[in-house]
């Protein structure tokens, strides 16, 4: 038997390839739980000993460093948090109100008449007050303001704010389910707004309830998002539909409050809602727009000017993650190709992700970093395959002489490889993010690929158009006026193809996959890409066929089943799912705890939509998380008990976040489809019944003083049911039919 020393069977990594793995197994054990743990350190310990075994000397060594930092930052990034005068010290543990200074550091708000703020805006604390105290006492740190409801103030980014509200701490989210033997065990939600606070580096938001500019400290970002406005200004001026300056505003700018609640259902159900944020492709095409008009400088000014033009766009723009990956690649790229030297794109992409983390380890936890990193990976990889196959293919035209027949039957080859590259990259962008939209979103949105085929030509004219548009306006304005059109013209056949591709390519019903299957099919998504031998070609491709197979299968086959959401001081809420009939049914839609609970019952099934939402009673708080629950599901027809004159601001409400939707009420004769609703005095009652697949049911919900009673009957089986007590926490009941 020959004898093969162990030295031979050692992996030979590139530096950018050892080090991001490195950087990853020292970060995110601890991360996973969002402070420092002590058995971080033993993933750690276990991954350098892994390191060494497994890899040559040089790669070892450079993956060791990368753990040693993934865990250096970790740590740092936990003193950080407990510094003196850190507000998230000086606040006790829970929710309370205060008084606090802030100064606004979010770019996305624009002084540009018209351009609607984003919900939530970042901020600066400085000093901070609770209730009942005398004095300000001073305090640093990020948090996230919401401005009040009514008459809230205009600001911009550098100024001054005094606001009054609370301190809000975000739950831990999800509800409680209780065992048989009476312990209640927390269900986690499939978002978690503490994890997207903590990517971003805050921890709580302020919701003010007053709140007023008292000063102006607009520092360097500041002045660049001046400048930007001004830009955003001439950008959008010219064009007469508010909700076009709003989208236009948000795709080039960044200001990702100008998408309003239905745009943003659309988009998300199109799969094109990537657009209208700033993300690694709209820096992209701007840089490639400006190293064009840069071609008269000397070569290194060029890179290094390019350079320096994408930091500020992505700064002014919110320097969100997907957008500094971008500008990390692109700067390293023109630093060294004004150094004449190289970097694969690949390598690139190692480093920006590696420093990403370091700076905030939270971000990878976030969706658009593992959006952007994870797509934009493939990409890569993809192109790469695609090259050598096209210059394989391209192989016999060097022997062919030069002709008109050579050249008529390249270019025709030509045309038809980029279209083949273009439906190629959307469908690798789509494989790529489809993992992570069904585990956190419960999406499966193969329409996408269609709709971001069909958009890529427009959306590739957009800042050519809009270069046009602000350098010509400066000598004519009629050319302003021309590109104002352009764009009214671009926008509004964006707008046609999201909304052909939201109502005729529906979501496909898939259940949510486990993490280990997802990352499963992520590896074998990346060994189909990037492996060359054919050993491993196969069962990676057979992996990727029958996982997502297995998904949709298991979301066909699986039992009717019924969920009750009650307690947390909010109306019980019914959802009900038959995949056998696709049929989907909810009652009731109040409390943000109660909702999202629901919403993850009917998406971790591979519920596509609502077809019926139904109420107990015309009040206003069985629909106060309803814009919650249509940004998850979309909602076919809504059903009402009897109105009296007490209902007018429930019908405005439910007309004003469901415009358009089928109403259907008693006076239309009872047809409330398969499910009926009987309102009682301590309660309601549900009953099911479909003929066809001989399948009926009833439930009784009857609130107490102790809870709300459940109670469910079958014909020919005893009756089933069980009580949730009152509590502060939402819990829930499931029942599956057999």
């Amino acid at each position: 038997m020959m004898h093969v020393p162990f030295r031979r069977i050692r992996c030979r990594l590139t530096a950018p390839g050892a080090l991001f793995p490195g950087i990853l197994a020292g970060a995110l054990p601890a991360t996973l739980d969002g402070r420092f743990l002590p058995w971080g350190a033993v993933v750690a310990v276990a991954a350098a000993a892994a390191a060494l075994l497994l890899l040559e000397r040089r790669c070892a060594a450079v993956a060791l460093a990368g753990i040693g930092l993934g865990t250096a930052s970790i740590g740092l990034h936990a003193l950080w948090e407990q510094r003196p005068g850190a507000y998230e010290t000086l606040l006790p543990p829970r929710s309370c109100g205060g008084t606090a200074e802030l100064r606004i550091a979010d770019p996305r708000v624009s002084s540009v008449p018209g351009i609607t703020p984003p919900s939530l805006i970042r901020a600066q604390v400085r000093r901070i007050r609770l209730t009942g105290e005398t004095g300000f006492r001073n305090a640093s740190g990020v948090i996230y303001l919401k401005l009040p409801a009514e008459s809230p103030p205009a600001v911009r980014c550098g100024d001054l704010l005094t606001a009054e509200g609370v301190f809000v701490l975000p739950e831990p989210g999800g509800v409680f389910r209780r065992e048989h033997g009476g312990t209640a065990t927390r269900i986690t939600p499939m978002r978690d707004f503490s994890t997207y606070l903590a990517g971003r580096g805050a921890s709580r938001t302020f919701r003010a309830r007053e709140a007023a500019v008292t000063g102006r400290s607009p520092g360097m970002l500041g002045r660049i998002c001046l400048v930007r406005d001004r830009l955003l200004e001439r950008a959008v001026s010219g064009i007469g539909s508010a909700r076009i300056r709003n989208l236009a505003a948000a795709l080039f700018f960044g200001t990702s409050g100008g998408v309003d609640p239905a745009n943003r259902l659309r988009l998300i159900e199109s799969g094109t809602i990537h657009l209208y944020s700033v993300s690694g492709m709209h820096v992209a095409m701007l840089a490639a727009v400006l190293l064009w008009l840069l071609r008269p400088l000397p070569f290194r000014s060029r890179y290094l000017t390019l350079a320096a033009l994408v930091l500020l766009y992505v700064l002014s723009t919110g320097a969100n993650a997907p957008a500094m990956r971008a500008f990390y690649m692109i700067g390293l790229w023109c630093v060294l190709r004004a150094s004449l030297l190289y970097i694969p794109p690949f390598h690139a992409l190692l480093l920006a992700g590696g420093i990403l983390i370091l700076v905030s380890p939270g971000l990878m936890l976030d969706m658009g970093f593992q959006y952007s990193f994870l797509i934009t990976a493939i990409l890569i990889l993809a192109s790469g395959r695609f090259d050598r196959a096209a210059e394989l293919l391209g192989e016999e035209f060097r022997c062919m002489p030069n002709s008109r027949f050579k050249r008529r039957r390249e270019k025709r080859l030509r045309r038809g490889w980029a279209l083949l590259f273009a439906a190629g990259a959307c469908f690798a962008a789509f494989l790529g993010g489809a993992g992570i939209s069904l585990h956190t979103q419960g999406l499966l949105l193969p329409g996408s690929v269609l709709a971001n085929l069909a958009l890529m030509p427009v959306v590739g004219l957009l800042f050519p158009i809009l270069f046009f548009k602000l350098g010509g306006g400066l000598f004519w304005s009629g050319f302003d006026w021309f590109g104002a059109r352009l764009l009214e013209f671009c926008f509004g056949f964006m707008e046609t193809v999201t909304r052909i591709a939201a109502t005729g390519l529906e979501r496909l019903p898939a259940v949510r996959p486990s993490l280990p299957e997802i990352v499963l099919f992520y590896a074998a998504l990346f060994l189909l890409i990037a492996g060359r031998r054919r050993a491993v070609l196969f069962p990676a491709a057979a992996l990727l066929v029958l996982l997502p197979s297995a998904w949709l299968f298991r979301a066909e086959f699986r039992k009717p089943s019924l969920l009750v959401v009650a307690g947390g001081g909010s109306t019980p809420m019914v959802v009900f799912h038959h995949p056998g009939t696709a049929y989907t049914a909810a009652v009731n839609a109040d409390g943000y705890g109660t909702v999202p609970a629901a919403a993850d019952f009917l998406l971790k099934r591979g519920a596509t939509h609502i077809d019926r939402l139904a109420f107990s009673a015309a009040r206003t708080g069985n629909l106060s998380a309803l814009p919650l629950l249509v940004t998850r599901l979309p909602v076919s027809e809504l059903s009402v008990p009897e109105l009296d004159r007490y209902s007018r601001v429930f019908t405005a409400k439910l007309a004003e976040t469901l415009p358009g939707c089928r109403l259907t009420t008693p006076a239309d004769g009872g047809s409330y489809g398969p499910l009926a609703v009987t309102p009682n005095e301590n309660g309601f009652e549900l009953a099911y019944s479909d003929p066809s697949a001989a399948f009926e049911w009833r439930l009784s919900l009857v609130t107490t003083d102790s809870g709300c009673a459940i109670t469910l009957r079958q014909p020919g089986r005893e009756a089933t049911g069980t009580l949730i007590p009152n509590s502060s926490v939402p819990e829930v009941w499931e029942h599956e039919f057999r």
